[in-house]
């Protein structure tokens, strides 16, 4: 499986929408997911495993929605892959 794009809404730490491009970082081969610590970096892969498996490691279905997001503002995910048979 490789990873095109993911883009999710009220989700996690992140209170807006947000849409990650894989796919423009595939030239590059190896790339690192890194910030600083309460940055959101687990929250784009328990965003992955929500979207894959409706649920995430080590924490409660019920923790996904962001505690900074307007009341108005929909939680979602949607995660776009390819995946290879060989």
């Amino acid at each position: 499986m490789r990873p095109l794009e993911i883009e999710f809404s009220a989700f996690g730490s992140y209170p807006g929408e947000v849409t990650v491009d894989f796919d423009s970082l595939r030239e590059r081969g190896l790339f690192l997911v890194t910030g600083e610590t309460g940055t959101g970096k687990t929250t784009i892969f328990d965003a992955m495993s929500y979207a894959l498996y409706d649920k995430m490691p080590m924490k409660d279905a019920g923790d996904i929605r962001s505690h900074h997001a307007d009341s108005t503002q929909r939680t979602w995910v949607r995660f776009t892959f390819s995946r290879s048979e060989e």
